[in-house]
């Protein structure tokens, strides 16, 4: 019944906006400003004002706080008033008027009245005139360009995306001083029609990746979009999977980088997040500061993300499998420590680690979630209070302290914060697998886990390439890099094609 009342809604919503898409701009005033005002529903945030003179009259709208009223003022008010006090011909004097401000265009539906309004234009209706000016003065006070939070680096540079498409692409622009940059622009979300900007290197991008995410875009059925991770869940081709299918970055140096290497990079108004695509599996174990230090340094750390990775998955099954089905593989000293340890611990080795991993797990949850002085404070502290009295009072060993601690800062090793979702998640049924069939089990998981992740695809591309398939000329800066001057120069070539075409003049 909800599903159905919400449907029913959305034909409505659906209708209204047909119903005014249809419905063109009146040669009266009044009317229009009649409509206008039924249109966005005597909105409080609407502004109408009208201006009557002798000979000459006109309507200006626009929604308050969406557009600076000083520039409003300075750059339409002022010169139309001026212009009406001269003996200009009618008809002429408001184009005169307004003629020098940037983006003017002529609207005649109400449809495109209601779009220019809520992007932040100014609307201008003038007597006896089927048609109306729209001027873009959207004003929206915002972030600052400023350092990145979730992807912090040692070296490397600072700015970072912020939450309006204006600011962002210049940022791509001006380190990509290229005119192959390309850029298009969708809309997304039957209610919010949020915006959205695809980008890509022409010469350099697969165009089979690009008609397929521009075709899926396009193809978008839902009714609200706020942030590009509800859009990679849109965009996802197995839904199922835990493994993230893109990458996602608020760093303008990540983006213009993976622009060159042939990539796309959707870019969404709202939000500082922008999607790389197509991701394969490899690609989530680098980062950006891998090119700003020597390669040798650089492979070495790729190295210690992927141990650190599986450690994160698979480390407190590995623990459960040893000390509940194979003792044999302990060493005997450790093996005695461990036995004297567990003395007097109630539960099974698998109950003990998914005390501790659970007890983590609402840690890291309530340290994110509570205020930003306090919330390190209390996952830390919680975290040392709560194993100390877990050991003191007999409930858990001292040994599963040491494996989920371990277990936890390994998690945090991955340069994509979504990444690390899925070793969380599979930790858990690994664990399981581990209390139940042991080794053996963690090995057809394993066995699983790889059949899995050669099954999946980004836009279209392998998750496990170039390795598998495998691609020689891709391995330059695959899973270890390189030095840069072994690297191809696609960039450069591309720009030599086209400039031998004549496609760049």
């Amino acid at each position: 019944m909800r599903a159905k009342t919400k449907k029913n809604k959305l034909n409505a919503m659906e209708a209204h906006r047909l119903r005014w898409t249809a419905e063109a701009v009146a040669p009266r005033l009044a009317e229009n400003k009649a409509k206008i005002e039924e249109m966005l529903g005597s909105s409080t945030d609407l502004v109408t004002q009208m201006y009557v003179q002798e000979s000459f009259s006109f309507l200006l709208v626009y929604l308050e706080n969406m557009a600076e009223r000083q520039q409003i003022e300075e750059f339409i008010t002022a010169p139309i008033l001026q212009k009406m006090e001269k003996n200009i011909p009618e008809g002429k004097w408001l184009e005169q008027a307004i003629s020098s401000s940037a983006g003017i265009r002529t609207v005649l539906h109400f449809g495109e009245v209601a779009d220019a309004l809520v992007t932040g234009s100014v609307l201008i209706f003038a007597d006896h005139q089927s048609f109306a000016f729209s001027i873009p003065l959207n004003f929206m006070k915002g972030r600052t360009v400023e350092e990145p939070q979730s992807q912090t680096m040692v070296r490397g540079p600072r700015d970072g995306f912020v939450e309006s498409l204006p600011v962002n692409i210049p940022l791509l622009r001006r380190r990509i001083a290229s005119p192959l940059l390309h850029f298009k622009s969708l809309h997304a979300g039957k209610i919010t029609q949020t915006k959205l900007v695809v980008g890509y290197m022409e010469g350099l991008v697969d165009q089979k990746v690009l008609n397929h995410l521009l075709t899926k875009l396009s193809g978008l059925k839902t009714d609200k979009l706020f942030e590009t991770g509800m859009l990679e869940e849109l965009l996802k081709e197995n839904s199922w999977s835990p493994f993230p299918m893109f990458l996602s970055t608020e760093r303008p140096d990540v983006a213009a980088s993976a622009l060159t290497e042939g990539k796309v990079v959707i870019l969404m108004e709202g939000t500082p997040f922008c999607i790389i695509a197509p991701a394969t599996f490899w690609s989530f174990f680098q980062a950006a500061e891998d090119y700003y230090q020597n390669a040798d340094i650089a492979s070495l750390v790729r190295v210690i993300r992927l141990i650190a990775y599986l450690v994160s998955l698979g480390f407190p099954a590995l623990y459960i499998a040893v000390t509940t089905f194979h003792q044999e593989l302990i060493p005997s000293e450790l093996l005695i420590s461990l036995a004297a340890q567990r003395e007097g611990v109630p539960f099974p080795a698998f109950v003990e680690a998914l005390l501790m991993e659970v007890i983590f797990e609402i840690l890291r949850e309530a340290g994110v979630r509570m205020p930003r002085p306090v919330g390190s404070a209390v996952s830390i502290v919680g975290a040392i209070v709560i194993g100390e009295s877990a050991v003191a009072a007999g409930l858990v060993s001292p040994a599963i302290v040491i494996v989920v601690s371990l277990t936890a800062i390994s998690s945090f090793v991955a340069p994509y914060y979504s990444f690390s979702g899925a070793s969380r998640l599979l930790r858990f049924v690994l664990m399981v697998i581990a209390s139940t069939l042991g080794m053996y089990g963690m090995l057809i998981f394993a066995i699983g886990l790889v059949i899995h992740l050669a099954s999946l695809s980004s836009a279209g591309s392998a998750y496990l390439g170039p390795l598998a398939p495998f691609e020689l000329e891709e391995q330059k800066d695959g899973f270890f890099r390189l030095p840069l001057w072994v690297s191809n120069t696609r960039l450069y070539k591309a720009l030599q094609r086209k400039q031998e075409s004549g496609g760049l003049g």
